[in-house]
């Protein structure tokens, strides 16, 4: 009944308030850049692969902030985060697991060497956009694009000064301060932006998050040649109260971690269909987390300080020829060196600082044709590592206009993970497998996209993902290997889309994801709490997830609803007993109110904007990993208190935005 009301609110009251002079740009049929899906750029609706772009100033509008709640509305993605603000994210695409996704920051990847990343630390400041690929992506992009590829667009310079700041507070001691001023001069062009983000938390103590981004964008054009520099720096501390089984009784644990991703990409038109590329990729990271005894008289418990460095460097040198009937001929070649350390001071011994690297090489090529209104590619890409030796993967697609208002397309191709360091040589506890092969997947899919008339669409994907070789743990006693390429899983579902934008300004739309998971081959474990059951479904991924929202943007402000549902989720619970039970997390539903109000502009060069976001409208209680008294059956204050692990209640936060 709340929710109807709210939804008759936003499409009957709001736009008489927010009502102005002009109206709402028509963005159903208005087709974005893509570029991640081919390297080459490509109006989205000729784009033979499946991909969303979420746009910065959509994400703003909505008072966003962090890029994991941006991917919450993409089909067939499913975020798992461990409690409260700052708590280690992990994306799942398609059922994948968490380490196959590539993510990149204007081309940089930032994953750790083997797939590893925490979408804690991300954010929407000084971006243009977000591209995600779903599918495989290792011709293009190597190991770890296994399941998609999720790709961050640093905000370009403009044509002239231009700038935004914007400050929030809110619940829970939060806060947003965030601005950025762009510009060009002459042949280049520039972005600088920043921003800190903080709150206390909601547990009783200790779950503190502090986020603090850099970012900055130079691009220069002379003559046939063109370059892009870009960098962004993250310093994040995340204050934890919850030990390993969610119970919130630790009051000083915290993990801090800084990143910086640097990248170049040149190129330069050696004569009228030939384009030479170079890219160049930096990534480092370094984290400290910390658990020291949170009392004189705290004794017996395990305390530890543990340090990791990690960096990869690459270049990317690639040919692109154009050919004949809007074809496109690309051949290139990248080299990559990835290096970790770690170390850990702790209570049960030390462990000296370890540190491992390899490189690996590879070469690929792919045929892109594109006469209207077909567009196909053919690509293949060779690996060849000194850790693993070689690996071969291929992917074709192709897309259809079949009529003026419908598009089919599809997909079949391979992609692969090479395994991380800790699985490769150990650390601390666990003893590595120098022979481990990479895991690897065969995928497809099939699709069709139908507009309604100038205003609505609707899609509908199909897709299938047969993953081998992955990787399991097992203890081995007598100190062998403790990990394995023994397991093989399935994923298959739906991915249903609609929009509707309307000339009232009203614009709703949804998306609806099925999923299907099944362990065929089962790992090396054979408890119930392993991670690979026969039989059993992947842990943390939902069968049924919809998301759909509802808004109004007129000439001076803007209103959004949106509410998601996530269904029912099978996870692992690992008591403080040192028990564990296979149990299955309920479903629930969130919802996230966002308006704006522009006040009378000083001039006409600047404006100024009020905001307000409400975050869990309706103070649902749910939580995304299983931890001490997981079952939200029981609502009482004295369980969700001991429930660590559980998500936040309603948060709303109010400020001002200006613009010049």
């Amino acid at each position: 009944m709340r929710l109807r009301l709210t939804l008759t609110a936003v499409s009957t009251i709001v736009p008489a308030a927010l009502a102005g002079q002009g109206t709402a740009h028509d963005t159903a049929r208005t087709a974005p850049i893509v570029v991640t899906a081919t390297r080459s750029p490509l109006l989205a609706d000729r784009v033979p692969s499946t991909v969303t772009v979420l746009t910065a100033d959509a994400l703003r509008q909505q008072g966003i902030t962090t890029v994991a709640d941006a991917l919450r509305q993409v089909p067939g993605l499913s975020l798992a985060q461990t409690g409260s603000y700052g708590g280690a994210t992990s994306l799942f695409v398609r059922g994948g697991e968490s380490k196959f996704t590539k993510v990149l920051v204007d081309g940089v990847a930032v994953n750790e060497a083997g797939g590893a990343f925490d979408f804690s630390s991300l954010t929407v400041d000084n971006l243009d956009r977000i591209e995600i690929v779903r599918g495989p992506a290792s011709v293009l992009y190597g190991s770890d694009a296994v399941a998609g590829v999720v790709q961050l667009f640093t905000r370009p310079g403009a044509a002239r000064v231009s700038g935004d700041l914007s400050a929030r507070g809110g619940t829970f001691g939060s806060y947003d301060a965030d601005g950025a001023v762009r510009g060009a001069n002459g042949l280049a062009t520039w972005s600088l932006g920043g921003g800190r983000h903080g709150t206390n938390g909601f547990q009783a103590f200790n779950s503190g998050w502090t986020n603090n981004t850099g970012s900055a964008l130079l691009g220069l054009t002379h003559g046939a040649g063109d370059a892009r520099l870009s960098l962004r720096y993250t310093d994040v501390a995340f204050h934890y109260p919850t030990d390993g089984s969610g119970q919130v009784v630790d009051s000083n644990a915290v993990h801090r971690e800084d990143r910086l991703a640097v990248g170049l990409d040149a190129g330069y038109r050696l004569a009228a269909p030939v384009e030479l590329r170079l890219a160049l990729a930096s990534s480092n990271a370094h984290g400290v987390t910390d658990n020291q005894p949170d009392s004189p008289g705290d004794v017996g418990d395990y305390y530890f300080t543990t340090a990791d460095r990690s960096h990869r460097r690459s270049g990317d040198l690639r040919l692109a020829l154009d050919l004949p009937s809007d074809a496109r001929l690309t051949v290139g070649g990248q080299v990559e060196r990835s290096w970790q350390e770690t170390g850990t001071l702790s209570s049960f011994g030390d462990t000296p600082p370890y540190s491992h690297a390899r490189r690996t090489t590879g070469t690929y090529a792919q045929l892109l044709v594109a006469p209207a209104p077909f567009t196909a590619t053919l690509g293949g890409r060779y690996d060849h590592s000194d850790q693993f030796g070689s690996f071969a993967t291929y992917r074709a697609a192709a897309s259809m206009q079949l009529a003026p208002s419908t598009r089919v397309r599809g997909s079949l191709g391979t992609a692969y993970r090479e395994p991380t360091f800790l699985e490769s040589y150990g650390g601390g506890f666990v003893n590595g497998n120098p022979a481990l092969s990479p895991e690897h997947a065969l995928s497809a899919d099939v699709g069709i996209e139908q507009h309604l008339g100038d205003r609505a669409t609707v899609s509908a994907t199909w897709f299938s993902n047969s993953f081998r070789d992955l990787i399991d743990y097992q203890f081995a006693p007598a100190g062998g290997a403790d990990y394995f390429n023994v397991a093989r899983t399935k994923t298959a579902g739906l991915e249903l889309e609609g929009r509707l934008a309307l000339t009232s300004g009203l614009h709703a739309d949804a998306a609806f994801t099925y999923l299907d998971t099944k362990v065929v081959d089962p790992g090396k474990s054979s408890g119930a709490t392993a991670l690979f059951v026969a039989g059993a479904h992947l842990l943390r991924r939902p069968m049924h997830t919809v998301d759909a929202g509802v808004g109004y943007r007129g000439a001076r402000g803007a209103i959004d609803l949106r509410a998601r549902r996530v269904g029912t989720r099978e996870d692992n619970y690992f008591a403080p007993d040192f028990s564990s039970s296979h149990v299955t997390l309920p479903a629930y539903t969130r919802a996230d109110l966002s308006g704006e109000l522009g006040v009378v502009p000083t001039s006409s060069r600047t404006t100024a904007t009020l905001t307000l976001r409400v975050e869990n409208l309706f103070d649902a209680r749910y939580t995304d990993v299983a931890g001490f008294n997981y079952d939200f059956s029981r609502t009482d204050d004295a369980s969700l208190a001991q429930t660590g692990y559980r998500a936040a209640g309603r948060r709303v936060l109010a400020g001002v935005r200006l613009g010049w």
